[in-house]
């Protein structure tokens, strides 16, 4: 195992309480929430056990919806460079690693990045860990992957156009990007389940969603995880920062849930078949042929 530490401070991840949190005033009026990322790390850092203990692996949204798609879309992955950019306890780097991948993970929450280390130490893989934040990452060379990889974490971003550009940089020539975050038009400052007088959900709210910047999400009551900080920014903001930075998009994923769910998470599946919670975003680093 390889460990490096740079000064910084930041992670991400989710799936929260869906019912309507309280962000506006009884007029209707946005609160204004003001965070830094440093805010975002230090919950992050306190919610690190609970995350690594109810998520990651053990996250019926990653092991049954998503990691299917990553793995479908990333190929064979066997002697690839991986960069698992917010790799949080490493549960994705491991997975790839185990397929013979050559995985180096960032990520900026010492609480999360503890955890991957520890596992790494107790069954090794090869994985090179690097405490950075994901938008300054001078210490890897141009050109240096194959693949790209953040996993519900660009939203846990605030300077997400300097990570994009740190990808492009880091990418060689045709390499992928697969980018997966919480839908931005369906998880805005705004949002969540309206329900009647009986519980009954009516509608998914969908407000506010051009008000940018960061605001709070809760998870579910039973992880014990306080709020974390999301930045929100539309979804043209995300596939015009891509295309600057020099990425062709050639697939965009709004995963359905699996049937599996109906009897194993029916609420989850219930939920999940109304809207989309998540976006899977498919890039290539343009080549000279492409321009």
């Amino acid at each position: 195992m390889k460990f490096t530490s740079a000064s910084a401070d930041w992670s991400g991840r989710r799936r929260g309480s869906w019912d309507n949190p309280t962000r506006e005033d009884s007029r209707g009026r946005l609160k204004k929430m003001t965070y830094t990322q440093g805010d975002a790390i230090e919950r992050w850092n306190r919610n690190a056990k609970s995350w690594h203990q109810f998520f990651g692996a053990n996250d019926p949204s990653r092991r049954d919806l998503l990691d299917p798609i990553i793995l479908q879309i990333l190929g064979d992955v066997s002697g690839k460079r991986v960069l698992d950019a917010g790799c949080g306890e490493g549960y994705l780097s491991r997975k790839l690693a185990r397929l013979g991948a050559l995985v180096t993970g960032v990520e900026l929450s010492q609480g999360m990045l503890s955890f991957a280390l520890e596992e790494e130490n107790r069954n090794p893989l090869g994985i090179t860990y690097h405490h950075a934040d994901i938008a300054s990452l001078p210490f890897l060379p141009d050109q240096s992957f194959d693949l790209v990889v953040t996993n519900n974490v660009i939203q846990d971003v605030e300077n997400y156009k300097g990570a994009f550009q740190e990808f492009s940089r880091l990418s060689r020539p045709g390499g992928t990007y697969l980018q997966i975050i919480n839908h931005p038009c369906f998880m805005t400052p705004g949002w969540g389940w309206e329900r009647d007088a009986i519980g009954q959900r009516l509608h998914w709210k969908v407000d506010h969603y051009f008000r940018r910047g960061p605001f709070t999400t809760p998870w579910r009551p039973e992880t014990g995880m306080e709020p974390t900080i999301y930045w929100h920014r539309t979804l043209g903001d995300i596939i015009n920062s891509l295309i600057t930075c020099g990425f062709r998009i050639t697939q965009l994923i709004e995963p359905e849930p699996p049937e599996s769910w109906i009897n194993l998470h029916l609420e989850w599946f219930e939920s999940d078949s109304r809207k989309p919670d998540f976006l899977i975003i498919v890039c290539n680093r343009e080549t000279r042929a492409d321009k």
